[in-house]
């Protein structure tokens, strides 16, 4: 039998005839298997004790028979400080769970945002790659083109056909010149 049934079925009679209120006396007279305690001499029944002794039999009842879950106001006190520290706790660890939950999720977002703009990123810095190669291969055919046309002209300078029309050249010159003008 635990602490708690035994404080009820000791004291439901007392609540009883806590209140003067015409009972009938067979309500009051405990029932032919009740606990009486080793230290109550014969022939003294619960009943007819005080309130005081009554809870002294209780505590003693209690120490008896389950000595360490004695109970007194002080550790009472104490459970019930625990209890609300706990639950103080519990909802502080909660709004805590709560928060960080919170900050996770923002944090989740904000990583696959830098995510999305990092493949974005790498897109771009591939498609402007791949466009680098492409100036380069066409600088590279543009640069060959030009040290042809170098060439060509350099030939076609140092050649005698060059040399020989030098004055016709010379005197379209002028002519134009003289129109422009």
């Amino acid at each position: 039998m635990t602490p708690e049934r035994y404080l009820s079925q000791y004291a439901e009679p007392l609540r009883r005839i806590e209140k003067p209120t015409p009972v009938a006396w067979q309500a009051l007279v405990l029932e032919p298997d009740y606990y009486y305690p080793p230290s109550i001499e014969l022939g003294a029944h619960l009943d007819g004790l005080k309130r005081s002794e009554l809870l002294e039999i209780l505590q003693q009842i209690l120490a008896t028979e389950y000595p360490r879950q004695r109970f007194s106001k002080r550790t009472a006190r104490t459970f019930l400080e625990a209890l609300q520290q706990l639950r103080d706790e519990r909802a502080w660890r909660r709004a805590e769970m709560e928060r960080l939950t919170a900050t996770s999720a923002h944090h989740q977002a904000e990583n696959d945002r830098m995510t999305a703009e990092l493949s974005q990123y790498r897109a771009e810095v591939q498609r402007l790659f791949e466009e680098l190669e492409r100036v380069r291969s066409q600088a590279a055919v543009l640069g060959s083109e030009a040290a042809t046309l170098r060439a060509n002209l350099t030939e076609l300078y140092g050649s005698s056909s060059w040399k020989v029309t030098k004055p016709l050249r010379w005197f379209g010159r002028l002519g134009r010149a003289a129109r422009a003008g």
